[in-house]
């Protein structure tokens, strides 16, 4: 068996070897019982009061998050290091092993909807088994997008679910209402709440590329406005650096403030919304955080933030 296909191993002790062992051997069993979900240990995690029990939890949680990264789907992990602020699953790991065991704990149970990322996006290992020995003929080439649909079908039915839940997913009703008041944390919500759907902004990119034969590369709330209000699609960035533009000719920016538009503007292109979250996080929280760049806009970043929020999602081209 090549090393690369071993995901775990299974220790038999039909005797009790293993109890005899545990006085002066450390060794712990990783997995006690593999059949166990996310669910099942994220459950149990939460009812376990003492330090070992929820260490030996975590343990084997750590140990199922192992067996599962390796074998996630290209879109699943992306989703996953999306709702896990940039995180991938080795990372996250790491982030766990580095807490005390109860904020680790704490940590998990916050994370819980990760798991069904890494659930619904396992592919299996299993060998393919052959069916027939005949010659394949290629007849055809496309990619589907779950129960045969086309990709005129996906994006219907897209534009059906955000219609029938504008006023019942409050991020969406955002989106299409007041979409400067949008936070990161509401984006993040609204973009787990999509992806169960099956909706994601990839698919959706590659959909509309396939029925269009035009690659533009727009970004979820993009596809939402032009579903819900029937605006045109513009990809990401340009609509980035239009915003942006237009927020400068709006003010009068001393050359220093300038100098953080620019580093705002090439956040905003894996970000989508900026808050004042994302100013204590990496480069700018090293900077001095969200507080020291305020001082710099004379205690107005916020506004501006919300301003450039509502640019980014105005319509800029001709309505459908």
């Amino acid at each position: 068996m090549s090393r690369n296909k071993k995901t775990h191993f299974v220790i038999y002790d039909p005797v009790g070897v293993y109890e005899s062992l545990d006085p002066v051997n450390t060794m712990k069993p990783v997995v006690q019982d593999e059949s166990a979900t996310f669910n099942d240990l994220l459950n149990g995690l939460e009812l376990l009061e003492t330090e070992q029990q929820v260490k030996n939890n975590i343990d084997l949680i750590i140990a199922k998050i192992h067996r599962k990264k390796r074998n996630l789907s290209e879109e699943a992990l992306e989703d996953f290091i999306y709702q896990c602020d940039r995180l991938d699953p080795s990372q996250f790991i790491e982030k766990i092993r580095g807490m005390s065991t109860m904020d680790a704990k704490e940590y998990i149970l916050n994370k819980a909807k990760l798991f069904d990322i890494l659930d619904k996006g396992y592919i299996s290992s299993e060998k393919p088994r052959i069916i027939s020995e005949k010659e394949d003929e290629l007849v055809s080439h496309s990619r589907g997008f779950g129960q045969g649909k086309t990709p005129q079908d996906y994006l219907d039915e897209f534009g059906e679910f955000i219609k029938i839940n504008v006023n019942k997913i409050a991020a969406l009703k955002v989106v299409c209402t007041s979409p400067r008041d949008l936070t990161r944390e509401g984006l993040k919500s609204l973009v787990m709440e999509l992806s169960q759907n099956n909706f994601t902004e990839q698919r959706l990119n590659t959909a509309w590329k396939e029925l269009k034969n035009e690659e533009i590369a727009a970004d979820i709330i993009n596809y939402i406005h032009r579903y819900a209000l029937g605006k045109d699609l513009i990809s990401h960035e340009e609509r980035i650096k239009a915003a942006v533009n237009q927020l400068r000719r709006k003010h009068n920016f001393t050359k220093m403030e300038l100098d953080w538009l620019n580093r705002i503007e090439k956040a905003l292109v894996s970000e989508t919304v900026i808050d004042r979250e994302i100013f204590e996080t990496g480069s700018f929280n090293t900077e001095g955080g969200f507080e020291r760049i305020n001082k710099i806009f004379s205690g107005s970043l916020e506004a501006y933030l919300q301003e450039l929020n509502g640019y980014l999602y105005e319509d800029k081209g001709k309505t459908a």
